[in-house]
């Protein structure tokens, strides 16, 4: 079979270079090269290509700047139909040479011709929701290409269930997915795009954006809104390879302005919902991509649904825990008028107070939640003894002491590790450095870390407050006997690490912090969409 080279950008676009069945030619700058390119940016020897029948056998001569084959650097490489050959600044197409047609026409008769298939084809794909890009296996694959196909994408897929199984959070889920996209198709620029569920539009928004380039943030992501509600409402996975020239973006100057050649788009879905969009573009060539890359796009936005719709039900049924927490700590807020927001306000001490001390995120989670619910057990106190203005009596104080193991009976009914981890703060906030603390009159480091944590938190935010038998003491001499009492009262480290945090003005607890929020979604919402 015969090829030809044609230019696509360079000095002369649309020249023609025929590598005719079994020819090699040489490429270069020099006068003695068969496809003489009179460019600074290219070698004197660039290349050789060499007709083996149904390939361009591209072989690089030590060029200065290197020979690409669709974006990728090699020594040695193969050029196919709609491949492209960059050489310096020229970017050549490879297609295959049509041969006249040989037919007898009848006078006046039309002539026959053939229209060159555009360079600027559009592929649109739907999306096998359970195995995009994949060979399902009553399909045996048949050729040695289909194998590394096959290959490619269930160590795509990997890479990607590796990365969802590993995220802590919905951002790192979103920037992993970013990451693989890079890691398996040649993009400049990749975005993740979700639906927003609160908006009645059901609106797009950037969630995850970044350039290859020094992993830098686009400040602006063009969009097809033709395009978008296609794989969105159709489940399919489409590509442009110029989209300059591709009247679905027609509207988008900024695809001229910023050079943009080559974008992809597919559908991150579930069973039986389209969560959002993938896009990848390229400045680099014209048909950067290829329908293999179109497949691996898709296949990670399968995985990236599944992934991040079980990340949404979690953050969903998290928040809905946490609502419980709050409803239950407004129960004792409610019993107890003189200690309102006292447990949310222990929780942000602690929180402060274990982060100077070096805790790590998953144990701060874990001291929070004791924190709030650390007096939980007051729900068995009668409130006349709660709110009892004066002095208690022995009996009344006996009813107060039993708090601590009310909270750890009722808590213990939660079979989750979380809870169980969280006893022993609720058990332990009263127990005191030299052994005359309750229920169990514990001492010094026999104490669980989180009972002398929460009592200097505790005792912080308990001097600082009105009381139903007396005023605040004010924060500076709250922490005064905080630290006056440490070795006594508390853990001498736990104390100093608060003095610490008050010496330079950190210990106090910003009155926003206890405002109700909206749930806080991580989103790296900074690049704007067009659509």
């Amino acid at each position: 079979m015969d090829f030809e080279l044609v230019v696509r950008e360079g000095k002369h676009p649309g020249r023609t270079f025929l590598v005719a069945d079994g020819g090699l030619r040489t490429i270069g700058r020099a006068p003695d090269c068969d496809i003489r390119l009179p460019d600074q940016g290219v070698s004197r020897h660039h290349c050789k290509v060499e007709n083996i029948g149904d390939a361009l056998q591209v072989t690089d001569l030590e060029s200065a700047n290197g020979t690409y084959i669709n974006g990728e650097l090699l020594q040695t490489g193969h050029l196919r139909s709609g491949d492209q050959l960059a050489v310096g600044p020229t970017i050549l197409e490879c297609r295959p040479k049509m041969l006249e047609p040989t037919t007898t026409t009848h006078p006046g008769a039309a002539k026959l011709a053939f229209r060159e298939e555009p360079s600027t084809t559009l592929l649109r794909k739907f999306v096998d929701t359970q195995h995009p890009g994949m060979t399902p296996v009553d399909q045996p694959v048949s050729t040695l290409e289909d194998l590394q196909r096959a290959q490619r994408n269930l160590a795509t897929a990997y890479q990607v269930s590796q990365v969802l199984a590993s995220a802590r959070n919905l951002q790192e889920l979103f920037d992993g997915v970013i990451e693989a996209i890079f890691t398996t198709i040649n993009a400049d620029r990749a975005a993740l795009l979700l639906r927003r569920k609160d908006d009645e539009t059901d609106g797009l928004e950037i969630v995850a954006a970044r350039s290859r380039k020094a992993g830098k943030k686009p400040s602006e992501i063009i969009v097809s809104k033709t395009v978008v509600q296609d794989v969105l409402e159709n489940r399919v996975s489409t590509l442009s390879r110029d989209a300059a020239v591709d009247a679905r973006y027609k509207e988008g100057d900024s695809i001229i302005q910023q050079k943009i050649r080559s974008v992809m788009c597919a559908p991150v879905v579930t069973d039986n919902e389209s969560l959002g969009v993938l896009y990848a573009d390229s400045r680099s060539l014209t048909g950067a991509f290829s329908e293999g890359d179109l497949e691996l796009l898709a296949l990670i936005g399968n995985q990236a649904g599944i992934g991040i719709h079980r990340a949404q039900l979690m953050a969903e049924l998290e928040a809905f825990f946490l609502d419980t927490i709050r409803a239950i700590v407004a129960t004792i807020d409610a019993k107890d008028g003189y200690t309102h927001r006292h447990s949310e306000r222990v929780a942000a001490f602690s929180v402060k107070i274990a982060t100077e001390l070096g805790k790590s995120e998953e144990e701060l989670e874990v001291i929070k939640l004791s924190g709030m619910l650390h007096d939980v057990g007051k729900i068995g106190v009668p409130e006349a003894i709660l709110n009892k203005p004066g002095k208690l009596s022995d009996e009344e104080f006996a009813e107060i002491k039993k708090h601590p193991v009310h909270g750890v009976n009722i808590l213990r009914n939660i079979k989750n590790p979380l809870f169980e981890a969280i006893l022993p703060g609720v058990r332990h906030h009263h127990e005191k450095w030299d052994g005359s603390g309750y229920p169990d009159g514990l001492e010094g480091m026999n104490i669980p870390f989180l009972g002398r944590l929460l009592a200097v938190a505790d005792v912080l935010d308990a001097l600082n407050s009105e009381r139903s038998y007396r005023g605040s003491l004010g924060f500076e001499r709250a922490v005064e006997i905080i630290k006056s009492d440490a070795g006594i009262h508390f853990d001498p480290e736990i104390a100093e690490a608060a003095v610490a945090l008050h010496a330079r003005g950190e210990l106090e607890i910003p009155a926003e912090w206890l405002e109700p929020e909206e749930p806080d979604r991580q989103y790296d919402s900074s690049p704007t969409v067009r659509v």
